[in-house]
């Protein structure tokens, strides 16, 4: 009788073993799944880099219209501006610090003025000026800043069909502190708008 009992223990004790192990099985499996469900969204600075023609779709020379169309109806004229003069329209839903100028109806550049939007070479806001002169090797032009001890930093553009483009950083004599990018001459405009 004593033998027929410690069989059943025996039996008990490998069956709650093999439960507790398929039961360990089983949480382990489902783990995974539901950190897979939940993907990480994707920051529009992280999608949109800055070139000699443009950010994103948002390119140099579009009309307002083709801007607009280019960004599902996000870029709109300021209220009440001429748009055949220099205004700023606003881009709605757009990577923060981002400002458009147009000029004459048409795009002419566009400024980057915070937040960690990107040149498609990597340079950014908060970079040194080293840093951009190694990343532009041989196409950066530095000249003095016009109100500040600081300095511009022309790069011109690798491809000769860009030749009147330019991304134009600003420094404060040792980091970037904003940058811009268009065609020349409002690429080149200290002012902006002004």
């Amino acid at each position: 009788m004593h033998s027929i009992h410690r069989r059943f223990a025996g039996v008990a004790v490998l069956a709650a073993v093999a439960c507790t192990r398929k039961a360990d099985v089983a949480v382990d499996t489902a783990a995974p799944t539901v950190i897979a469900s939940t993907p990480k969204p994707a920051d529009s600075s992280d999608v949109l880099a800055v070139t000699e023609r443009g950010l994103g779709p948002l390119q140099i020379g579009m009309t307002l219209a083709e801007a607009s169309a280019a960004l599902k109806g996000d870029l709109v004229a300021p209220g009440g501006a001429d748009t055949s003069a220099c205004a700023y329209a606003q881009w709605r839903g757009g990577p923060p610090g981002v400002r458009v100028m147009i000029e004459a109806g048409r795009i002419a550049r566009i400024d980057v003025v915070s937040g960690s939007v990107a040149t498609t070479a990597g340079a950014r806001i908060g970079d040194a000026e080293q840093r951009v002169d190694s990343l532009y090797a041989g196409r950066v032009t530095t000249t003095p800043h016009k109100y500040t001890k600081g300095h511009y930093l022309t790069v011109a553009p690798s491809a000769p069909v860009d030749s009147a483009y330019r991304i134009v950083f600003e420094t404060e004599g040792q980091r970037v502190t904003v940058f811009r990018t268009g065609r020349r001459p409002a690429v080149e405009y200290v002012e902006g708008c002004s």
